[in-house]
């Protein structure tokens, strides 16, 4: 292929992804579980121009560091909807995702052209979802390949002095979704180094020697600064706007305690290796040719760059309790190379046949999505083909319920996302909540919850008789004589709108359950 058709077969495959998700974003509602959370962090910065502390429900959100809402706000200030502004930096990361993995098949293979390692990671399930909706992942991925293409140049002796394009990859990364950024590229690229010299298996002394002179080459402690700086910056602007607890909750909470004990995403050490058949389709059926591959062909830069970016991510979200499919994302483009070299490895007629074979895929897999993002999802074609998903079913009827009827309302927990987005055009301000049936119920004797009120109660909270009381439970359960049931709905695993009745003032005081012990992090949200 000559280099003049591969650079149009690369702006048609950027063009054709502008297009799609240009259009896409303005066709469909939020998306659970993710966007809502989004959408509600991003209005509420802005509402109450906060715009270095991250809200939800009025609460600091430890979840992410703020780069991805800083990209967003811009956008919703410049008038686009709140859906579309959160989309944006997805959608921009996506096409600097694909420029990027070009930039770094030159620089790898400088005489090769061909557009299909491009395709093969733009029709990537695992890409096409996570990057069309909005999720700090997609900055994440985005940064560890730009960091991944700095280093490659560093090593291919493009440039002299401090390798700016490795260490701003991982500033990205880094800001995207904070110490992981580094986690997940410097001791990748150190493991390449280890690869780099056979010697060092036998401590030769030169060999150890050599190493380190190629550690320092990239400028470690002047880099590390560098892509810490702005994630540094804002810990010491929060601890100071809210508190140092706030700080020791992304920063260790987040970072350390869920990356050990996994809380709600945890998963054993296998599970990359059944969801990567389906996230890496149709690529990952070539990929364990790949890896024998790129193991015999190591002393070749190529191979053991991707050799070791691929096992090194695997490997560090494998050690996690906490991990989810989409966390190895970043190691996609590796991947994609180790899986097309297995086939250049081969060599022969079969390879050339295989190879077309999997871009025919790919380039299907691309139109199936454009289809159904342009025109099933919103409904255009084969209306009810995508079903609204069950965990936001029912809260328009909520939400037009309590416009008809107006009333102050609580909600028994934590009010989760979706239901705060869409009671917004309702309540301007924070959702009050109480944590326990111990603190609904005094708050009702004290008069601070009166007659009139609605009850949020997520159906999981009613004592069942097949379940023991908890902490979290609602018992005494809502008496009929002073809480009318109004309506459920199927959102949140099962909503139940109640109304306090006027007696509610003369009820016994009930015995309730001990409340849960409050943590330091509570005084936070994370979902």
């Amino acid at each position: 292929m000559s280099p003049r058709i591969e650079w149009r077969l690369t702006i048609g495959l950027l063009g054709f992804l502008a297009l799609v998700f240009g259009i896409a974003m303005f066709n469909h509602g939020l998306i659970p579980a993710e966007e809502p959370r989004f959408a509600e962090v991003v209005r509420e910065m802005i509402a109450r121009s906060s715009f270095w502390i991250p809200l939800k429900n009025g609460l600091p959100y430890i979840e992410y560091p703020p780069l991805y809402y800083w990209l967003a706000i811009p956008f919703r200030l410049a008038g686009l909807p709140l859906r579309v502004a959160i989309r944006i930096p997805g959608v921009l990361a996506f096409l600097g995702w694909i420029i990027w993995m070009r930039r770094w098949m030159r620089t790898l293979f400088p005489t090769v052209t061909s557009t299909l390692p491009l395709l093969a990671l733009a029709a990537l399930p695992i890409a096409l979802y996570n990057f069309f909706t909005a999720h700090t992942d997609s900055l994440l991925a985005l940064g560890v390949l730009v960091a991944y293409t700095g280093y490659t140049r560093h090593r291919l002796g493009y440039g002299r002095g401090f390798p700016w394009e490795l260490w701003l990859g991982i500033l990205i990364a880094t800001s995207a979704k904070g110490p992981v950024g580094l986690a997940i590229t410097l001791p990748g690229m150190g493991l390449e180094m280890l690869f780099a010299d056979p010697a060092l298996l036998h401590f030769a002394r030169d060999s150890w020697i050599g190493l380190w002179h190629r550690i320092l080459s990239i400028r470690p402690f002047r880099g590390v600064g560098f892509a810490i700086s702005l994630l540094v910056l804002w810990y010491l602007v929060a601890g100071v706007a809210v508190n140092w607890d706030f700080v020791r909750a992304t920063l260790i909470y987040q970072n350390f305690t869920r990356f050990l004990s996994g809380l709600d995403h945890e998963h054993g050490p296998w599970l990359y290796f059944q969801t990567i058949w389906g996230d890496f389709f149709p690529w990952a059926f070539l990929l364990p040719i790949g890896l024998v591959a790129a193991w015999r062909l190591r002393n070749e830069l190529p191979w053991r760059l991707a050799l070791s970016w691929t096992v090194w991510t695997v490997f560090f979200f494998s050690l996690s309790a906490s991990k989810q499919s989409k966390y190895i994302l970043p190691a996609a483009p590796a991947i994609i190379l180790l899986s097309l070299g297995g086939l250049s490895w081969l060599g022969g007629h079969k390879s050339k046949i295989a190879a077309r074979a999997g871009g025919a895929i790919s380039a299907a897999i691309l139109a199936l999505f454009a289809f159904l993002a342009l025109f099933v999802l919103p409904g255009l074609l084969f209306p009810g083909l995508i079903p609204v998903p069950k965990t936001v079913q029912g809260l328009p009827t909520l939400r037009a319920y309590l416009e008809k009827h107006p009333g102050p309302i609580v909600s028994f927990l934590y009010p989760r996302p979706p239901t705060i987005y869409e009671l917004y055009p309702l309540r301007h301000a924070p959702i009050p909540f109480v944590r326990s049936a111990r603190e609904l119920y005094a708050e009702i004797h004290s008069g601070q919850i009166r007659s009139g009120t609605y009850l949020l109660v997520y159906r999981h909270a009613l004592a069942a008789s097949h379940q023991p009381v908890t902490a979290l439970t609602l018992s005494p359960p809502p008496d009929p004589k002073y809480f009318a049931r109004v309506l459920s709905i199927p959102a949140q695993g099962g909503l139940i709108l109640y109304r306090l009745l006027p007696g509610i003032r003369h009820m016994p005081t009930p015995r309730t359950p001990t409340p849960p012990l409050w943590h330091w992090w509570d005084q936070f949200d994370t979902d």
